[in-house]
């Protein structure tokens, strides 16, 4: 299936169930995306240094235009003569006013070069706030997620906690009067399960603290506690239905950090071009036009061709264009191994989520067993006819395959979502 159709899908969890009503605020997975965009920091500077570049480049096209330049003068002054016959004070005002057009009509491609790198920085600007949206909203579906998954392990160790109290007290009927038919130490193997079960509670607890504390960051959310999480709307994601190579070609095609690579190269490209163009001829052709208003009016138009040579500047053009042409050299060997990067990284996503899918479903039918098997050992418990150890062993496969799937779950939820991150693909919430 095509990427864009599994755009947020997942399973429906065999453990744990979302409540239909809610009594106080809740916070969705969709409103957690939302408030990421709006308020995270990484994200609004990003934006804003778009912004910069974008007016940085409608800045640079001024060059091709003409300016105009309205200038008005008023100039009061006063006069005093102490000796002679023209001695005494006398008082003048003078008043000018004009307006001077000028235009550089033709050079020798600098102005060209100059907007065209300004236009592929407005660009590498975009492409990098692209790449910090898609990332931030990854972290914020990888947060959610592992906030959930600590939660539904908390509810895991809870059950288990309960068990191993219902098996404590059923072990503690079993040796004391008047049933007495097992050994009185089997009270003290119980008792430390239950311990050792209420350990695994507050480690969960403390897990739980952890996530949300993560998710609050990524969110930029201010108060002091997080609502009650909801457990997205969810159904089986199927297998994908291109191959790796088909991944690796469009991640390499559309990651938008890999194309503000390959912009910076070609923005390089531009410099090495100027570089070398500033140690030849340098010429230019202005049209210019000043009308003066005032006590003595006049205009003046003129075309100016202007040219110049650098016949020795101490090899300074030479080695700054050696310069720019190594800086050359390092952006693509960069964007070489930024390509093999990402190779590594599809390949190990598009993978991981094949196996994810094996491992969701192996931890399914291992907890439906265990279930079943548990009952069948507590059941025998009660009726004298099974042992502490037969229930003990039991209730850890229980509990170790429900945490399984939970890992399973989310493991499964944050592939799919780290997937269309390492090939390019427009995020959920984007």
């Amino acid at each position: 299936m095509k990427l864009s159709s599994i755009r947020f899908t997942a399973m429906a969890l065999a453990i744990g169930v979302v409540a239909s009503g809610f009594a106080q605020e809740t916070l969705t997975l969709d409103r957690a995306l939302m408030l990421a965009k709006d308020g995270n920091g990484d994200v609004r500077a990003a934006y804003l240094s778009y912004r910069s570049a974008r007016a940085s480049a409608r800045s640079s096209f001024s060059s091709f235009l003409p300016t105009i330049t309205p200038t008005f003068t008023i100039e009061s002054g006063r006069s005093q003569v102490l000796t002679g016959p023209f001695r005494g004070t006398e008082n003048d005002t003078t008043r000018g006013a004009g307006v001077e057009v000028s235009w550089r009509l033709f050079d020798n491609g600098s102005r060209d070069d100059n907007y065209k790198r300004a236009l592929l920085s407005a660009s590498i600007s975009e492409l990098s706030a692209l790449q910090t949206l898609r990332t931030t909203l990854f972290s914020v579906h990888t947060r959610f997620f592992d906030a959930l998954r600590s939660q539904e392990l908390l509810r895991v160790q809870q059950e288990n906690l309960k068990r191993a109290e219902v098996i404590l007290e059923q072990t503690k009927i079993r040796a004391n009067p008047p049933i007495e038919d097992v050994p009185r130490k089997n009270i003290l193997q119980a008792e430390a399960d239950f311990q050792n079960a209420r350990v695994s509670v507050l480690t969960a607890e403390n897990r739980v603290q952890t996530t949300e504390a993560d998710l609050k960051a990524v969110l930029a959310w201010d108060d002091e506690e997080l609502p009650d999480l909801v457990q997205p709307t969810t159904q089986q994601l199927p297998p994908l239905e291109f191959t790796l190579q088909e991944a690796i070609a469009r991640g390499l095609e559309y990651r938008a950090d890999l194309a503000s690579t390959r912009k910076r190269v070609e923005s390089q490209a531009l410099a090495v071009r100027t570089a070398r163009r500033n140690g030849f001829l340098d010429y230019s052709v202005d049209a210019s036009y000043r009308h003066v208003f005032a006590e003595d009016p006049f205009n003046r138009a003129a075309l100016t061709f202007s040219a110049s040579l650098p016949l020795y500047d101490g090899e300074r053009t030479k080695f700054l264009t050696e310069a720019e042409k190594l800086t050359l050299a390092s952006l693509e060997a960069s964007l070489d191994q930024s390509e093999r990067v990402a190779r590594a990284e599809i390949e190990a996503t598009y993978k991981e989520y094949g196996q994810n899918r094996v491992r969701y479903e192996a931890a399914s039918a291992a907890l439906e067993a265990a279930k079943v098997n548990f009952d069948a050992a507590v059941e025998s418990q009660r009726e004298g006819a099974g042992n502490l150890i037969e229930v003990l062993t039991a209730q850890v496969s229980l509990t170790t395959a429900e945490s399984n799937l939970v890992e399973a779950t989310y493991d499964l939820l944050i592939s799919n979502v780290r997937l269309q991150l390492v090939i390019g693909d427009s995020m959920p919430g984007e």
